[in-house]
């Protein structure tokens, strides 16, 4: 005996909805993991710069740099100083400039994250991959470490 029509495609209804809101759910997911400044994903990575020598020493002292890197909406930029104190950095300071209000969240979130995992560190071991979901604001900071460390080479 055949089943009847409605009832098979209710069922198959039914399944097409299921597997909609499970591939919904992992979008979700996924999407809030990148914006969480709190989740696992979003903390930096700290790693030797391959741009410097890791036996150069440099000079005591305050320094700062721009470090500009591209973004979607177009170049932004970030200013950033350090006081240095054996090739460690004792304080550091960072300002936003961004053009877009896109970059401005992303720059605030670095903002708010980025000092614990570099003051206390050698300037040489400095190299942040994605600080609190924003990796491109690490892009120009990163930069603006490598010209402090030009700046202050020894």
């Amino acid at each position: 005996m055949e089943s009847s029509g409605p009832s098979r495609k209710a069922i198959i209804g039914l399944v097409v909805i299921v597997l909609l809101v499970i591939a919904a759910t992992g979008v979700v997911i996924a999407m809030s993991d990148k914006s969480d400044p709190t989740s696992d994903a979003a903390d930096a990575s700290i790693s030797p710069s391959t741009t410097s020598s890791s036996s150069a020493s440099y000079k005591d002292g305050s320094y700062s740099a721009t470090g500009k890197y591209d973004s979607p909406g177009g170049e932004e930029s970030i200013d950033v100083s350090v006081t240095l104190s054996g090739g460690t950095i004792t304080s550091v300071s960072a300002t936003p400039h961004a053009n877009v209000s896109e970059a401005k969240e992303y720059q605030n979130q670095f903002i708010s994250s980025y000092k614990s995992k570099v003051v206390g560190k050698k300037i040489n071991d400095v190299n942040l991959s994605r600080v609190a979901g924003s990796s491109l604001t690490s892009i120009g900071f990163n930069s603006a470490i490598d010209k402090i460390k030009s700046e202050a080479q020894a």
